[in-house]
């Protein structure tokens, strides 16, 4: 079949002015010696990067300033259907998790390094999909160098937040505070090994960390929250010496205190982001590659659990309503899947 020009696809297509998603049809591309055409059967949402999209445009996903529309996503599922000839370690029927964007088809060149999964027979589709997540939540804890009794404050309990969570749990920290605005992703967040429970829509997020903690702060500060003014708060959250973790992709700008809390409390502040890690350095060797393993391995062995925060597997024929629904605020929602197994 390589070489060959394969059949018509189906794709999601985003437009952020006014931000809407629509279902088209694509000629799926026919696979070179270095590529894989991968036959999805999920999609997996980002929320926060694709709300970013639809929210507040292009840039706000990486994506140049102007661009109209684009077919963006962040994880895919499925069955390797063609392998090229200079293609090594993947064969056709194989189970692969990877990073794409929302389509029945996914073409990968290994000549651009594209982190590509097996998923074991104990994994679902439905979960090896939040893998490029998982690496995410676990690169932020890695960079927190989160120990045990250490005490950890996740701002947010998105699907970013719970993993965050669940790996905060894994690594010994203690206490383990979970805050949010919606109470079901707080029971969610108790599920996934939080001790403390801070609704912000009625409590003193700054207060009650304080009282948690005897007075000293949180050791570590997690924000996966997409809203950028809370840096603030996260900073006044830390304990003297402490450090705060952007694992969110928060758009626009933040105001906060140099002199209070980055100066006299020596707050270490840090971003996550992957780029520039594709190949392991002897001083850092997690790849994301390394780190979906990590988090696939930890899935089938029941280490980790998402089986509580997937509350929607849909047709992707219905994704339309469901970005509605999700553009609408975060109630009844978290983890969002398209199936594609009927396209």
């Amino acid at each position: 079949m390589e070489g060959t020009q394969m059949a018509i696809g189906q794709r999601l297509m985003f437009s952020s002015n006014p931000g809407s998603v629509s279902l088209e049809t694509f000629d799926v591309p026919s696979v070179g010696t270095h590529q894989v055409l991968v036959r999805n059967s999920r999609t997996h949402v980002s929320a926060g990067s694709e709300m970013n999209f639809l929210r507040h445009g292009p840039v706000a996903y990486g994506l140049p300033a102007g661009t109209p529309r684009a077919n963006i996503g962040y994880m895919t599922a499925g069955r390797i259907e063609v392998v090229g000839a200079e293609v090594e370690g993947f064969s056709v029927g194989d189970r692969v998790v990877t990073g794409g964007a929302h389509a029945s088809h996914s073409l990968l060149d290994f000549r651009l390094s594209p982190v590509v999964n097996i998923i074991s027979d104990s994994v679902s589709d439905d979960h090896a999909g939040f893998a490029a997540l998982g690496e995410v939540a676990l690169h932020g804890v890695r960079r927190a160098r989160t120990q045990i009794d250490q005490s950890v404050l996740v701002l947010g309990m998105g699907m970013v937040g719970q993993l965050v969570m669940q790996f905060a749990r894994i690594s010994g920290a203690y206490p383990l505070i979970a805050v949010d605005l919606v109470e079901t992703r707080l029971q969610q967040a108790e599920q996934s090994g939080s001790t403390h429970l801070i609704n912000a829509s009625r409590q003193n997020v700054v207060n009650c960390v304080k009282e948690i903690t005897q007075g000293r702060g949180a050791d570590v500060v997690i924000q996966c929250s997409q809203v950028a003014d809370i840096l603030q708060q996260a900073l006044e959250c830390a304990a003297d010496r402490g450090a705060v973790v952007l694992t969110g992709s928060p758009p626009g700008t933040a105001s906060i205190r140099l002199q209070e809390e980055i100066l006299r409390k020596e707050i270490s502040l840090y971003g996550t982001y992957t780029k520039g890690l594709m190949n392991p350095h002897p001083y850092w060797g997690w790849t994301p590659h390394r780190n979906r393993q990590a988090f696939l391995r930890m899935l089938g062995s029941g280490q980790i659990d998402i089986a509580h925060l997937i509350s929607h597997v849909v047709a992707v024929s219905d994704a339309p309503e469901m970005y509605a629904q999700m553009l609408s605020g975060t109630e009844n929602w978290l983890g969002v899947v398209f199936d594609w197994s009927d396209k």
